[in-house]
């Protein structure tokens, strides 16, 4: 095979791959910031159990706020539902070339996130640990109204090797 036929099977390999499909730019961060930055309320319900939060199947109304800090560079996230709370930080990473988000919750759960566009909608690839080391694994797609002022989230999981329910939570937006 010659070298110019290699490196272009190796481009296309490159380009069809999982992580290249979720890189984003700076300015994809900040169209996320500003379409989810403000106050939110939310009809949610737990798709498995969390400790410090709720069990499966509760219906919870919850709170979010996110504000945008350090001079554009990170998007401070405060929620507030169940029996618990959340705190994160989403921002850029240049070097990855995409838009990550780290939360840590009232009951020890930690996430990460990648956060990309796929097909228009905002779409989240996420990675937990529960207090007791058991892994949760999901992806979740947002559905954004015309006017922006209703985001539905949507997605599965698993947690360990079990299945979670699927994900079906409304939020509006109270203020920007």
């Amino acid at each position: 095979m010659s070298r110019s036929a290699l490196m272009t099977v190796l481009l296309v390999a490159i380009s069809a791959c999982p992580a290249f499909a979720q890189q984003s730019t700076r300015s994809d961060f900040q169209n996320y910031c500003q379409e989810i930055q403000g106050r939110w309320v939310g009809d949610v319900t737990w798709v498995a159990d969390f400790p410090g939060l709720g069990n499966k199947g509760d219906k919870v109304t919850a709170y979010w706020e996110g504000r945008v800090s350090e001079d554009g560079n990170v998007l401070i996230g405060k929620f507030f539902g169940g029996n618990g709370a959340e705190s994160s930080l989403a921002y850029f990473d240049a070097a990855a070339k995409q838009i990550k988000a780290t939360a840590v919750d009232s009951g020890g759960t930690v996430t990460q996130i990648v956060i990309y566009k796929k097909d228009g909608k905002w779409t989240q690839k996420g990675q937990a640990s529960l207090p007791d080391g058991t892994m949760i694994e999901f992806t979740s797609v947002a559905t954004i109204s015309e006017d922006g002022k209703t985001w539905v989230w949507e997605g599965s999981g698993k947690v360990g090797d079990k299945p979670t329910t699927e994900q079906h939570d409304v939020w509006r937006r109270t203020n920007r």
